[in-house]
């Protein structure tokens, strides 16, 4: 289960005070700050609950590893109009490489690079796609 300091570690991420957490959560504040400071043995359905607070909240929990538990901030999903920025810079950068001309050690790499660049121009493309599929209409 998630530890005191992963919850005032989530809890500073995300720039929330202790009483927006605790009615996230549907607990008290009191209840909450003694959670924190490790003065409380809480029951496992009042961490689940602010757990499952902080994690819609957009906390992600990472367990043991050997290095300790630990928290981070889920990675943000970009918006449609943003890998579309992407996609057209890509575009460009494709146009820019050249990969004519009389075979070379060059050439041979500027094929390569530019391989790699529609490569990633395709994975955008189809995330993209895979919005605007699942966005109502």
């Amino acid at each position: 289960m998630i530890t005191p300091e992963q919850i005032r570690g989530a809890r500073a991420m995300l720039g929330i005070t202790q009483a927006e957490l605790a009615e996230r959560a549907g607990v008290s504040t009191t209840g909450l700050n003694n959670i924190e400071r490790g003065e409380a043995d809480p029951k496992a359905s009042t961490l689940k609950a602010v757990k499952s607070a902080l994690e819609a909240a957009g906390v992600l929990f990472v367990e043991e590893n050997g290095e300790g538990p630990g928290v981070r901030l889920k990675k943000k999903p970009l918006a449609v109009a943003e890998i579309t920025e992407k996609i057209e810079a890509l575009n460009e950068k494709i146009s820019a490489i050249t990969v004519e001309g009389d075979p070379s050690p060059q050439i041979g790499m500027n094929r390569l690079k530019k391989a790699l660049v529609q490569n990633e121009r395709t994975k955008l493309k189809n995330r993209r796609a895979k919005i605007k599929k699942s966005e109502p209409k």
